[in-house]
């Protein structure tokens, strides 16, 4: 009969259907990059809850504005043009959890580019995953050196922060000239953790040693305490001029508060990060120095897609309608641009050996900082000044010549 279908005919219809169909999800260009435009898969394993949070949530900020500009020129890897497509991850500010979520991005998710895990405290558990798995991957912000340093020689996670041995230096250097009072004894509170254990015997005492400056004592707290009083007061006993609150942001604010309660004030502070302090503490923040790997007028490097730092302050406003209130977004888009240059170089953006070999070879510049990875994966080029609170954000203030404003000396807080 005219016009009438076999049932062979129907289930040959239906397969080439579903064939074309499947075609369209992993075999277009869109996707997996063949013919002459393609997908990156972006896998961004970081911290939007737990304790974390405040530094995940910034850094995803500056990775969205990389994308931007990325994308608008695409990735050229040969006769094709790429785009980059982001999937995040939370993983809950737990080690385990991001380690987890790591592998599995590589293994079941195919991704091409992993940011694994911020802080050094959880990127610790990755750095085992990208060395059995040899995938060259970033961490989104990780830099103490002696976790890295079980890679040293063959690395396959990379730090685009400078190395946590430099954190101190500068700041130290800085405080030793003051006057009014000086600054002869230092005193760190710390966790007992991998930030707390490396920094207090293997960091911070070679720079005050340097600087000409005692290291008075150090007090431990455990991980995720909310109890820093007692520490406080045997570091007061010390009468140390400098004290270091050596920790991340949520223990900052727990440290701050309690010293705002029992009124003790150094006349030097120096807290770890900056993320969050003005917001959570107010003008009680202002005075207190912090290291600074990015600002602004930091802008005599550049790269081909976001330009130089001034570029990224500016595309950051125009997407938030504010100024970057750190560094912190900042360098969650300089690892993205370091990850497409480096699958550039390689000419792939599936051949891990290949692409590692490309990390391990640059040796530029982003808008960020200079860029060259040591044999530990930690970015050699970087650069950490001195900055200060003053007005609620973080100035640099240290040395002469990249400073914004002088630094003011002593805390404000300080009583003799």
């Amino acid at each position: 009969m005219v016009g009438s279908v076999s049932r062979r005919t129907l289930v040959k219809l239906a397969g080439a259907g579903a064939a074309l169909s499947a075609a369209r999800v992993i075999g277009a260009p869109a996707v997996w990059g063949q013919g002459t435009a393609g997908t990156i898969k972006l896998a961004s394993v970081t911290s939007l809850s737990g304790g974390f949070a405040r530094y995940g949530q910034e850094l995803e900020r500056g990775i969205d504005i990389a994308l931007d500009k990325i994308n608008a020129k695409g990735v050229k890897i040969g006769d094709r043009t790429y785009t980059i497509k982001k999937e995040t991850f939370d993983d809950k500010t737990d080690a385990g959890t991001s380690a987890r979520l790591v592998e599995k991005a590589v293994t079941s998710d195919k991704a091409n580019m992993v940011l694994a895990g911020l802080g050094s405290v959880i990127v610790k558990a990755s750095i085992p995953v990208a060395q059995r798995l040899q995938f060259p991957m970033m961490t989104h912000w990780a830099q103490i050196d002696g976790v890295f340093a079980g890679q040293k020689g063959n690395p396959y996670m990379y730090g685009a922060m400078p190395p946590f041995s430099y954190y101190y230096t500068r700041i130290s250097e800085m405080a030793a000239k003051f006057d009014g009072p000086k600054v002869t004894k230092a005193a760190m509170i710390t966790p007992n953790d991998e930030l707390g254990v490396f920094t207090s015997r293997d960091y911070f005492p070679k720079d005050l040693k340097a600087a000409g400056i005692q290291l008075a004592g150090v007090e431990f707290f455990p991980p995720r305490t909310q109890e820093y009083g007692a520490a406080l007061e045997r570091i007061s006993r010390l009468k140390a001029e400098m004290l270091v609150i050596n920790c991340y942001t949520p223990e900052i604010i727990g440290v701050f508060k309690e010293m705002l309660a029992i009124g003790y004030f150094p006349p030097v502070i120096v807290v770890e990060a900056p993320t969050n302090l003005f917001e959570s503490l107010g003008d009680a923040i202002n005075g207190v120095f912090v290291p600074a790997f990015w600002d602004p007028s930091l802008d005599k490097t550049k790269d081909e897609f976001i330009g130089t730092s001034r570029d990224f302050a500016a595309a950051y406003k125009a997407k938030h309608n504010a100024d970057p209130p750190d560094f912190v977004a900042a360098c969650g888009a300089n690892n993205v641009v370091i990850y497409a240059r480096a699958m550039m170089a390689a000419g792939s953006i599936d051949d891990p050996v290949a692409i590692n070999k490309a990390f391990k070879a640059i040796d530029g510049e982003t808008f960020f900082s200079g860029i060259k990875f040591g044999d530990d994966g930690l970015n050699q080029k970087g650069v950490c000044y001195p900055a200060q609170f003053q007005k609620g954000k973080a100035t640099l203030v240290y040395p002469p010549e990249v400073r914004v404003a002088a630094p003011i000396h002593p805390y404000p807080g300080f009583k003799k």
